[in-house]
């Protein structure tokens, strides 16, 4: 795997994960930890973290579950004079990536703001 892209990916993954963590802390704060999350048509809780987890999120301080699983998943920015395999670095962070994008549009929802539709 390319040193350049892997680090890129380990790079965004943890950025995306500090950026969920601010988010959680803020919702958790301000709505408080039983307020509902869910994700409108579907009937599989969060589906990424169900999916992976097996962990139902049903409120806001189940999301907090997902997001210890994802901050353990990363990895350190790969340093610039040492050359290793990144494949098993950058599949953690990608995991770690998808459970914390989950947790961001999770927490949109509770704000009533729209679900990003790609």
């Amino acid at each position: 795997m390319s040193k350049y892209i892997a680090t890129r990916a380990i790079r965004g993954a943890n950025a995306l994960v500090a950026e969920a963590e601010a988010m959680l802390q803020k919702a958790l704060a301000e709505k408080g930890g039983e307020t509902p999350v869910a994700f409108p048509n579907t009937a599989y809780y969060l589906p990424v973290t169900y999916g992976m987890l097996n962990h139902k999120v049903e409120k806001l301080a189940d999301l907090t579950f997902s997001l210890e699983h994802a901050k353990k998943l990363l990895h350190p920015v790969p340093d610039e004079k040492l050359w290793v395999p990144y494949l098993g670095e950058a599949l953690d962070c990608g995991m770690a990536t998808l459970l914390a994008a989950e947790t961001i549009e999770g927490i949109r929802f509770v704000y009533g703001l729209s679900l990003i539709h790609i």
